[in-house]
């Protein structure tokens, strides 16, 4: 095969070749912490990328995951942020400020997805306030973007049983966020956990009290985003494994072949539901999340392992895509996740 072969079976929406360019460009200072992924959404913001519709924003995330996931994975939050409040009744000022990266959006709903799956609780407590509002407790175990003052969407459990969704901003009273840790990758994603004590909610911040019904809606674009970065490193990988399947590598051939075989498989069907997010099944999804990280996985493996030394070192583009699949399979929803949701269809 040959690395135009990689591409998916559909034609999805074209992304300008300044994006790709700026991200390439931008890739070692972001991994090595000199660069700010903020300035990678105002670019983009400023050129109206923001707004744009799911199938869109795939090709955007997938483009972008081929030359930096830390960029893509900080999209893949920025778009998801937006997508909750435009479903929640927010189309404003706040919704304007994220679309042109000006405010910087944070997604805490892992936990909803698995309070739905009926995996665990939601852990954050929310206690409702005369007027309407809600106080917030608890924790926030793992996000990203926790930039000062990010606009935060997080779902709620109260304690007779119901739930909702929320946002609020860093900045507001009563949250902490916890010094980031250093990471094997996505260093530069201000990823970390934070604590809430006694955080107000106005009620104009409540999005929705059926959490349920909101997951549903909001599930197709969650899972196909997060395939979006999966197959774009993927199909990035593979494209230079198979560039370098020469000499003594050709005994790689067959691997090879199959890895580009399963990414085209991803991106056919990954752009087929982008224009038709209600077409697939959950278990579709699901399943398609699972097999593009799997994808990505080998196919890093496989590109790491043809370029020899020269992809073992540490700052190369190579050893980067390597460590950046290392996060695919504890990204919530994990590889465990998808597998034990998945026997649950079997």
């Amino acid at each position: 095969m040959t690395p135009a072969q990689v591409a998916p079976a559909l034609v999805a929406p074209p992304v300008p070749a300044e994006v790709t360019d700026r991200f390439r460009e931008c890739a070692k200072d972001v991994d090595q912490g000199s660069g700010d992924l903020r300035d990678g959404l105002r670019w983009l913001g400023a050129r109206g990328l923001l707004g744009s519709g799911l199938d869109a924003r795939i090709a955007l995330i997938e483009a972008i995951a081929g030359e930096c996931m830390s960029s893509a994975f900080s999209l893949w939050a920025q778009g998801m942020v937006i997508e909750y409040l435009v479903r929640g009744g927010v189309d404003d000022a706040l919704v304007d400020s994220l679309r042109q990266g000006e405010t910087v959006g944070v997604t805490a709903m892992a936990p909803a997805l698995r309070d739905v799956a009926g995996i665990e609780p939601v852990p954050v407590i929310g206690t409702r306030l005369p007027g309407g509002g809600v106080r917030l407790d608890g924790p926030i175990r793992w996000a990203s973007n926790l930039f000062p003052d990010a606009v935060v969407v997080s779902p709620v459990r109260f304690e007779d049983g119901g739930r909702a969704i929320v946002h609020f901003r860093l900045s507001a009273a009563g949250v902490q966020v916890r010094t980031s840790p250093k990471l094997l990758a996505l260093d530069g994603t201000a990823s970390s956990s934070v604590s809430l004590e006694g955080v107000h909610v106005p009620p104009g911040h409540v999005l929705t009290t059926d959490l349920t019904g909101f997951v549903q809606a909001v599930r197709p674009a969650f899972l196909l985003t997060q395939t979006a970065f999966c197959a774009g490193l993927a199909a990035r990988a593979a494209a230079g494994a198979e560039q370098h399947c020469t000499g003594l590598n050709a005994e790689l051939r067959p691997d090879i072949d199959d890895v580009c075989a399963r990414v085209v498989a991803v991106r056919g069907r990954l752009h087929a539901w982008a224009s038709a997010p209600d077409e697939p099944g959950p278990a579709d999804l699901l399943r398609l999340r699972l097999e593009a990280s799997a994808a990505a996985t080998d196919a890093t493996r496989l590109e790491a392992t043809t370029r020899g030394g020269a992809g073992y070192v540490a700052s190369s583009d190579v050893s980067r895509r390597l460590r950046e699949a290392a996060f695919l399979p504890i990204q919530s929803p994990t590889e465990g996740q998808l597998r034990w949701e998945l026997s649950r269809y079997a």
